[in-house]
């Protein structure tokens, strides 16, 4: 999920910022957890959340889908998880390790985590550093095909304690975010007991993939019903348990495909939370006086087009590039499209990177003249309106480009008109062609097959470190990863090296900024803006806070309760 803001419209200020997040919280979205009406939480209750896509996937690193990954969040456990603000905090782990604790060496190529002692699968089956090991070794089995491999293909050998608490990462190279790695439920270790038994270029069609017998969170999957519902039960051997946690009996998480049937669904009281909602339908969501609008204003993800390198113009001719970001109207997309809820944005790290975000990025300036101009000095006849072409050894060119998005989704579907209306303002035809998510995010992407994926519209982040090796790398092509555009820039694996070598905030920053001048002069891909994303929930649940990240509505499930334990 991606979204792009542009140059003049960057430097935003703060305050203008704050405004934003007032007019959230006069509106019920307050950024902040919502208090609760009584300081002791209840247990009990079935909690019922509509989830906007079907989930291709449940096994932790199996899925890009963000929808996949709200679920894992609930039912598998992390070494690490995010809280609130975006930072870490202990999970399976005992801490989170850095150098000052002794937990990464100084050249930050050795790592060790300390798991909890004590732990159990959902089957109470023990929990150790043996299931860690055996997951990385699972998902670089190069018949699994991973949602990244970013940090975890940099293991040369690892170390278990006699006691099998402890397992310490041997990294051939410095990887400064490796923690971040295995933060939140979409990373979490796997099972050996259960996935030994299974092969890995088997395991997104065995019955694991989407019904896991075994868990590790604060649920446990009771009900896989595919394109219907997923049921989470209270799982008994939770780490928290004996704290009281979970507080709900279950959730059900029911799958819609359009926007409108989450809005029937909340009109008429049937569902307790939804999260991406339809900015489209914010005045709707807001005469709702039985629930709350929330958003987090934490948040980093960006909204992005990418270009299928595969392409033999987009791939190759950077001025055609250049100008299709010259000739984007990001104020348009955030105030039409978006109906004010993003923010400007024009590189891959919002304000809650620090470091990452560059306050004073080289945004390319909305310029459509500029771009004609452009695109006429590298040889096209520019046909505003209509198509602009050139001949190129007798074979006439056009840019003419397929480009696509996740299906039944109307402010993407408003991002297309206006995208479509400023590329035919300087001759470039753009084809609207829309996917399921599953499909999307799946194959249509990873496939990179031209003139069907030219270019693509989503929202990304970067787990809790700024660290954007996954986005371009070039190990990071699939099937390895998920560098969808299939851009290839050695200068910029160099630079991913130097920021992932240091833990210097300012060192950072200053390699983040080269970073970001190569993204703001080759454009593989074009930030939209910053989006604002937002959930709703009703008014007698509780603790309901989504996260600053990309999939992010269930963080903290464990403490979600409702009042008198009714949901």
């Amino acid at each position: 999920m991606l979204k792009k803001p542009r140059a003049h419209m960057l430097m935003l200020s703060l305050s203008l910022f704050s405004v934003l997040v007032l007019l959230l919280s006069a509106c019920g979205a307050s950024g902040t957890p919502t208090p609760s009406s009584s300081t002791t939480p209840v247990k009990g209750g079935t909690w019922t959340d509509d989830l906007y896509e079907e989930p291709d996937s449940l096994i932790p690193n199996a899925s890009s889908e963000t929808f996949s990954d709200l679920v894992d969040e609930t039912i598998w456990e992390a070494l690490f998880v995010g809280n609130y603000q975006g930072g870490l905090e202990p999970g399976l782990a005992t801490e989170v390790p850095t150098v000052a604790n002794d937990g990464v060496s100084a050249d930050l190529k050795t790592w060790t985590f300390h798991l909890r002692k004590g732990l159990e699968w959902s089957d109470g089956q023990p929990l150790t550093a043996q299931d860690v090991d055996f997951t990385w070794r699972y998902w670089m089995n190069p018949k699994f095909t991973p949602a990244s491999t970013t940090g975890i293909n940099l293991i040369t050998s690892t170390t278990i304690s006699p006691d099998n608490l402890s397992i310490t990462f041997h990294l051939k190279q410095p990887f400064e975010p490796f923690a971040s790695v295995w933060a939140d439920g979409l990373s979490a270790p796997i099972p050996e007991h259960i996935f030994k038994n299974i092969p890995p270029g088997s395991a997104l069609t065995s019955p694991q993939n989407l019904a896991p017998t075994v868990a590790s969170g604060p649920f446990m999957l009771t009900s896989s019903k595919p394109g219907t519902s997923y049921t989470v039960s209270r799982n008994p051997h939770y780490f928290l348990a004996s704290q009281g946690l979970p507080y709900l009996d279950k959730i059900v998480f029911r799958i819609v495909t359009n926007t409108n049937t989450i809005l029937k669904d909340l009109q008429a009281g049937t569902i307790d939370s939804s999260w991406f909602l339809d900015v489209t339908q914010v005045p709707a969501y807001k005469a709702l006086t039985n629930y709350t609008l929330t958003a987090n204003p934490n948040a980093s993800n960006f909204e992005a087009i990418y270009f299928d390198f595969h392409n033999p113009i987009l791939g190759t001719d950077v001025d055609v590039r250049k100008a299709i970001a010259m000739a984007i109207d990001h104020q348009a997309l955030i105030t039409t499209a978006r109906r004010g809820e993003a923010v400007p944005l024009c590189t891959d790290h919002g304000k809650s990177y620090v470091p990452g975000y560059q306050a004073n990025a080289p945004c390319p300036p909305f310029d459509p003249q500029g771009a004609i101009a452009l695109l006429k000095s590298d040889g096209w006849t520019v046909n505003p309106g209509g198509v602009d072409t050139r001949v190129v050894n007798g074979k006439t060119e056009r840019l003419e480009f397929q480009y696509s998005t996740t299906a039944n989704n109307f402010w993407r579907a408003d991002d297309e008109l206006v995208m479509q209306s400023d590329m035919s303002a300087i001759g470039i035809k753009l084809d609207i062609s829309n996917y399921p998510a599953s499909t999307f995010f799946g194959p249509f992407l990873t496939g990179g097959q031209p003139g069907k994926y030219d270019i693509a519209e989503f929202e990304d982040s970067f787990s809790y470190d700024a660290d954007d090796y996954s986005l371009l790398a070039c190990s990071q092509i699939p099937p390895a990863g998920f560098n969808v555009t299939f851009y290839c820039n050695h200068q910029l694996d160099n630079l991913f090296i130097q920021e992932e070598s240091t833990d210097n905030p300012t060192q950072r920053q200053q390699i983040f900024d080269q970073i970001h001048q190569i993204y703001l002069t080759q454009f593989p891909f074009i930030t939209l803006y910053g989006p604002v994303d937002l959930g709703i929930h009703k008014n007698n649940t509780h603790n309901y806070a989504p996260g600053p990240e990309g999939a992010s509505e269930t963080i903290g499930v464990q403490n979600w309760w409702c009042s008198g334990g009714q949901c």
